[in-house]
Formats: C-alpha cells, structure tokens, sequence
C-alpha cells in the first residue's frame, strides 16, 4: 500500500489510465470531478495497491473527509478494495464514502464492510427536443436586474461569495474557494459563454453554470453544473430566469439534453425540476460507518 500526498506525473497518468478502464467496464466513473482535480494537487490523500509493477487499485482521502476508489475490473474480489477502505477509514474514521451509479455491487461491498447509507445524491435529465415546450421565462423580477456572461474580474470574488451563501449547508459546493473557482476556470470544458450571471446595480446576485464536455459542443448532453442565487434575492424567481434562459440557449444551439444533480432530500428543488420535465436517471450514494453522521 502507498500512501502519499502528492503523485508525481508518472502516477497520475497511471491512475487516469486505471480510470478510464473502470469507466468502460461499469459504465460510470468512480471518481467525482473534485477526486479527478485532486489528482495533480497537493490537497488530497491517494492511495494506491500495486501488485507487480502495475496499480490494481487506488482510492483518494479528500480534506473533506469523501472517499472515493476504484479496483481494476480484472483484479477484483482480491481484498484490494478491503485493503484500500480499511487503509481510508484509518486515515478518516468519519469517511463519507461514494459509491458512484449505486452499483449493486460495491453497495454490497460497503455494507459488508459495516458502512450504512447515509447521503443520495439524484442525477436527473431533460431532452431538448424542440418540439418540446420550455418552462416560460420569468416575466417579474427584481428591478434593476440584468442577465450578463461572466467576467472572472469583474466577478471572481463576488461569485464566491455568492456560492457559499447559496449553499451554506452543502458539505462540498459551500466550502469552494477562490482557488477552487480558478482551479475549473483553467478547466479545457470552460467556457464563460457558458457561465450566466445576474447582476443587480452591476454586482453579481446570480449564476447558472453550464458544463460541456469540449467547449461549444452541440453533439451530446451539458450539464447544468451549478445554479444559485444569493440569499437577498431568493424568492423573486431569479433562479428560474436563469435556468430558463440558459435551457432555451441550450436548445438554440442544438444541445440534445441537459443533466444536473439534486440532493435527494431536498424536496423543494426536485418538485421544482419535476415541473420543469425532469426526471431521475440515476443515483449515487455516499456511505459510513455505523454510528457516523
């Protein structure tokens, strides 16, 4: 077992490799995007089995405390992935640990190893066919409010602090700094044409980010990464002008569909995205051990 803070580039290409073969065999990655950033960092815990010069499994500690891993499909029911978890609860006896899609069988694996659910996380979709009517775009909002595409200097900072309000009581969107922010910015998928925002007497109240894969691209499904707005303007159906107006850009554009996630339990959210046509394609779940919240 290795354990290390930082992975040299040798590593980290061996790790996307072991990645992409994982992806291909369960049909669905293993590691969120914070794990994949974590990566090249400095900020992270990573883990990894090896067995003959070659990685048979890694696993990541992010400074959160989420846990996220992964066992070559060809080298599975071997007790790496024992090995890797036992090693990841040593490090962060309060882990949150994910197991991505809900796959049977790693939720037979955690459980197995005394870890209970605790946190679903609801991945739902749209099509955009354009024979298909659109939520209709708020027509009353704040006066003095005005849509714009996002200038990191004009705002960066005030994009932070926006988040973290909106998002107060969420373990990883309401903790982003900064740093964070920058670290996607200098993403290859970002594109600020793909970034609206809000803004009230030029200051940012407002956002809704939207994910592609390759910047511009009309050939799969975006994602809505992340919508929000300041706790000054909740209520005044900012958020729906935002989302509808970025859907009907979307759909301009040629974009199929368009995915985001939604915490389970928040049932205002989902009622809403209900009315708005979406409907739940898949499940992720985050597990921990006994007595852990």
């Amino acid at each position: 077992m290795i354990t290390t803070a930082a992975l040299p580039p040798t590593r980290q290409e061996t790790v996307r490799e072991l990645l992409a073969t994982v992806t291909e065999h369960d049909g669905i990655s293993p590691l969120d995007e914070a794990a994949v950033l974590a990566l090249d960092g400095e900020s992270a815990q990573h883990l990894l089995v090896e067995e003959a010069g070659a990685l048979r499994g890694y696993a990541s500690v992010l400074p959160d405390g989420t846990v996220q891993g992964m066992i070559d499909p060809a080298h599975r029911r071997r007790g790496h992935g024992t090995a890797l978890l036992q090693e990841a609860l040593a490090l962060r006896a309060d882990a949150g640990v994910w197991a991505h899609g809900a796959l049977e069988g790693s939720l037979t694996f955690l459980a197995g190893a005394g870890l209970a659910e605790s946190r679903y996380l609801l991945t739902l979709h749209r099509d955009l066919d354009p024979a298909r009517p659109l939520p209709a775009v708020p027509t009353s909002t704040l006066a003095g409010l005005r849509l714009s595409t996002f200038e990191a200097e004009r705002d960066a900072e005030r994009w932070v602090t926006v988040n973290a309000r909106a998002f107060v009581d969420h373990p990883e969107q309401g903790a982003m700094t900064r740093e964070d922010l920058e670290q996607r910015l200098a993403q290859p998928w970002f594109d600020a044409e793909d970034m609206l925002v809000a803004l009230r007497d030029d200051e940012l109240v407002g956002f809704v980010w939207v994910k592609r894969e390759r910047p511009g691209a009309t050939d799969q499904d975006a994602e809505i990464y992340v919508v929000a707005t300041d706790p000054s303007v909740q209520g005044h159906r900012v958020a729906g002008l935002l989302m509808a107006t970025s859907l009907d850009r979307l759909r301009a554009d040629g974009v199929p569909g368009v995915e985001l996630y939604v915490e389970a339990d928040n049932a205002p959210a989902l009622r809403l995205y209900e009315t708005w046509g979406f409907t739940i394609t898949g499940r992720d779940v985050q597990m921990r051990a006994t007595g852990r919240s």
